[in-house]
């Protein structure tokens, strides 16, 4: 037994040394690929592997002071370890662990681990070369192995990550609302949960009860952005060097994947079919990123450029097939630009350019098998463009302020001069299919507006704060409900989200830390 034992020594001393040379050859931030300081890489390298190695050999030659001698290398490799995991908690997060770090220290922990079973055992001659005796020493490396593994995910993403994920929906209980939650952002709405992100992740809420149903929160990194993408909630975290973008299947909370990505800091994610497409918005956009939401595959990258300089992207939209960005591009004046881009390589389809109409920028609505794009101030001119090649169709003035797509159509709300009112035009051939009058709404302005279940819901602001939620049936705009919506403030930041039935809205004070909740 004690022949095995001193194996079983031997072994983790051999582990450990790779480790540990394998660790200060390897990279301790995924950014910029950084190392420590040589000085502090030959310090390591001689308390742990040099030591340990020159230990092993004299203790062979002394027998009778083997003890001393492990005693002696242990303290070193112990050294060894102090400093490594010093140094590995300098490391910023934001930078990303690399894999050096922790794996110098776990090699260093391994060499005392190792020198511990020698002090037990002597250093001496070890088993035969039967399976049978070496059989029990190979298990202890296997476990050791796993169990470094384990420390090692645990040193680079378990520490900051908190997550859980959903059990059954709780009961169905009376929530008085508004909730307030700490947040930045309304996802959206998926079957009866309310998702939000927060400045460190999201979180899911049962609409039924207004309990907490599962969530992912980072404490190492700031999220950007999120998006609802084929039922994967996909969130962007920012890093020194691009995006951690973490993609969660939306009615559990489960991981699907966790990755890096070279980039900008993104402000949206919208969703193309399965694809996820990142990007930033304004001046400076920089690339647009196309992410498959199931597995993170990058699918393809896009500098928006016209003309040898970069352009500003003021807007963005998917469709199974095609991505649409809106682009102002200024090498050569000012110009409006809307771009198909394929969804699944990213390639450009087609490109059009927009007649100016005032300094509104472009923006762009995915409606039936198209887009509708918005140029120039009220009356805004709208144009219907197909998905597949960007030809362009009927044309129509848009009959109010705040646009959403419904199907195939276009639904306006629109505040007017005498009466708030309601439209819906078919996009394709800008015919109105209807329109109604709003009683009831006088100073107040469309704030936000969604769809879904046959209803158009819009939410309304007078100049004094207070909030009303209009829902409107989508065939011919009659209203089935009208309520006031709870604000603890003026709510100067409101949007909404709908799904099977739910309706949230959602008001936040600007730069504020909390979001309320209202379920309808």
């Amino acid at each position: 037994m004690n022949l095995i034992a001193r194996a079983a020594g031997v072994v983790i001393l051999g582990l450990g040394v790779i480790a540990t040379v394998a660790g200060l050859a390897l990279p301790w931030t995924m950014a910029g690929g950084r190392h420590p300081d040589l000085v502090t890489i030959a310090g390591i390298g001689f308390l742990g592997p040099i030591i340990t190695g020159l230990c092993v050999l004299y203790g062979r030659t002394e027998p009778r002071r083997s003890r001393l001698i492990s005693i002696v290398a242990g303290v070193a490799a112990a050294a060894a370890t102090v400093i490594a995991v010093a140094l590995a908690r300098l490391v910023e997060p934001s930078a990303g662990i690399g894999l050096g770090g922790p794996v110098t220290v776990v090699g260093a922990a391994a060499l005392v681990l190792g020198w511990l079973v020698l002090v037990g055992t002597g250093v001496g001659r070890l088993p035969s070369a039967s399976w049978r005796r070496w059989a029990p020493v190979g298990a202890v490396a296997v476990v050791l192995a796993l169990v470094g593994g384990y420390a090692i995910s645990w040193a680079r993403e378990g520490r900051f990550v908190d997550a859980t994920t959903a059990g059954s929906a709780p009961a169905p209980q009376t929530q008085t609302w508004p909730l307030a939650l700490s947040g930045v952002q309304l996802v959206g709405v998926h079957k009866d949960l309310a998702i939000i992100r927060g400045a460190d992740g999201i979180r899911a809420l049962w609409l039924g009860s207004g309990t907490p149903a599962w969530q992912y929160l980072r404490s190492d990194l700031p999220s950007q952005a999120a998006g609802l993408v084929d039922g994967q909630v996909v969130i962007a975290f920012g890093t020194d060097d691009g995006v951690l973008v973490t993609a969660l299947d939306a009615a559990t909370g489960a991981e699907r994947f966790s990755k890096r990505y070279q980039s900008g800091k993104m402000s949206t994610v919208h969703a193309a079919g399965r694809t996820a497409v990142l990007s930033a918005t304004g001046g400076g956009a920089g690339d647009l990123l196309g992410i498959d939401a199931h597995d993170g595959t990058q699918r393809w990258r896009w500098t928006p450029a016209r003309g040898g300089a970069a352009c500003d992207v003021t807007d963005v939209a998917g469709s199974p097939q095609t991505v649409a960005v809106a682009l102002r591009c200024r090498a050569q004046g000012v110009d409006d630009v809307a771009v198909g881009l394929a969804t699944e390589t990213g390639t450009e389809r087609w490109s059009w350019h927009a007649i100016q109409r005032g300094t509104a920028e472009l923006k762009i609505l995915p409606v039936g098998t198209g887009f509708v794009t918005l140029t120039g101030a009220a009356p805004q001119r709208a144009t219907y463009m197909d998905a597949e090649n960007g030809s362009v169709g009927a044309r129509h003035d848009a009959p109010g302020t705040l646009p959403l797509a419904v199907g195939a159509s276009v639904v306006y709300a629109d505040p007017g001069s005498a009466q708030a009112r309601l439209a819906s035009v078919e996009a394709q051939t800008g015919k109105v299919q209807w329109t109604v009058t709003l009683a009831g709404l006088s100073g107040y302005q469309p704030m936000a507006s969604t769809t879904a279940d046959g209803r158009v819901y819009v939410l309304w602001r007078n100049t004094a704060g207070a909030l009303r939620l209009l829902t409107a049936s989508t065939n011919d705009g009659s209203t089935t409900e009208e309520r006031a919506i709870a604000c603890n403030t003026r709510c100067p930041e409101a949007g909404i989200a709908a799904a099977n039935g739910h309706a949230v809205v959602a008001t936040r004070e600007e730069k504020g830390t909390q979001v309320w909740l209202s379920a309808v």
